[in-house]
């Protein structure tokens, strides 16, 4: 064996048989990317954040929801254990009850057509804009309004939906669709006016959820049904809404959930009046804690909500779950 020390293969030491290349080879460093710290660090900040603002809080809420805890009581210390009390209390209030029907009101016709409308823009933004400068500016001019806060958006369409002179009443009017103008913000009428302004705020978010789903279909199955000579509306039935599905049903889901939550809009263009005619669960729950003290009282509305939001999401998760199976055996 040559021991010469040019050669690639050469032997530095033969007792151990490793080439000298090998043996005079630059040893990478252990810490030489991160130091230890910083790993715990990246994970530790989140889990003390999360433990901060939603697990301790929550545990909280789930304490104080069987006190009769009010804020003067809650400074002092002194609350007691009242059982289900404030649950009774909440469930057999006709103030929760009418929520609730206002709460399904919002869900059909607010959250509803929020969904409906952003699968028709989606699909015809898609289909009927083919330059994609002036699809990229109608997308951008369509998510505006989803960038604005909810309370700005509130003064906006409470200012619009003015009576005496509205922008809205007013284009009714010129437009022959009135005889005198709509008063909005009645008993009965309330809550439209909140399910308007929320729909031109938030239909952007469920409108690029399923704008996206559109872009990310296969196009050789569109191919194919060119080539079998299918129409637009067949290609839209049997194939588009079908595999959108799914995706559709994420955004309902979304905008199901944000529903839950609902206050900012209630707060600014009615206060949920009059009469309570325009309260929903969420902002008789905010009401009850912030304006009127009753920790104990709020934190069983917001459990209630909770549970009531699981339960229909869950139930609705596995009836998309099975339908999806059924067709998939289909």
């Amino acid at each position: 064996m040559s021991t010469g020390s040019g050669s690639y293969g050469a032997v530095a030491n033969p007792s151990q048989g490793v080439p000298d290349w090998f043996a005079k080879r630059k040893k990478i460093p252990t810490n030489l990317i991160v130091a230890r710290w910083v790993p715990v660090a990246l994970v530790g900040l989140p889990v003390l954040t999360l433990l901060a603002i939603v697990i301790y809080p929550t545990i909280w809420m789930f304490y104080h929801a069987f006190q009769d805890t009010n804020m003067m009581r809650l400074f002092q210390s002194n609350w007691s254990f009242v059982g289900f009390e404030n649950f009774i209390t909440v469930l057999s209030s006709s103030r929760f009850s009418d929520s609730i029907w206002h709460l399904t009101l919002y869900l059909t016709f607010g959250t509803g057509l929020e969904v409906v409308l952003a699968v028709i823009l989606a699909l015809t933004l898609f289909e009927l804009v083919q330059k994609p400068l002036l699809r990229t500016l109608i997308l951008i001019a369509v998510v505006l309004p989803m960038m604005l806060p909810p309370s700005i958006v509130g003064v906006l369409w409470k200012f619009m939906l003015t009576p005496s002179n509205g922008a809205v009443n007013h284009a009714l009017l010129s437009m022959g669709l009135i005889s005198s103008p709509v008063e909005w913000f009645n008993a009965g009428v309330s809550l439209w006016s909140i399910i308007i302004a929320d729909v031109w705020n938030w239909t952007a978010l469920p409108l690029l959820i399923i704008y996206s789903g559109r872009v990310s279909l296969p196009p050789a199955v569109y191919e194919a049904a060119k080539v079998d000579g299918a129409g637009g509306w067949i290609v839209m039935r049997r194939i588009t809404l079908p595999m959108l599905k799914e995706v559709i049903a994420i955004a309902f889901i979304v905008r199901f959930m944000d529903a839950f939550k609902f206050v900012d809009l209630v707060y600014v263009m009615t206060s949920g009046g009059p009469a309570q005619t325009s309260e929903l669960p969420a902002y008789i729950a905010f009401q009850r804690g912030i304006r009127e003290f009753a920790i104990g009282e709020a934190a069983a509305y917001a459990i209630i909500i909770f549970a009531c939001s699981a339960v229909i999401i869950t139930l609705f998760l596995k009836y998309l779950k099975k339908v999806l199976k059924a067709q998939a055996i289909a």
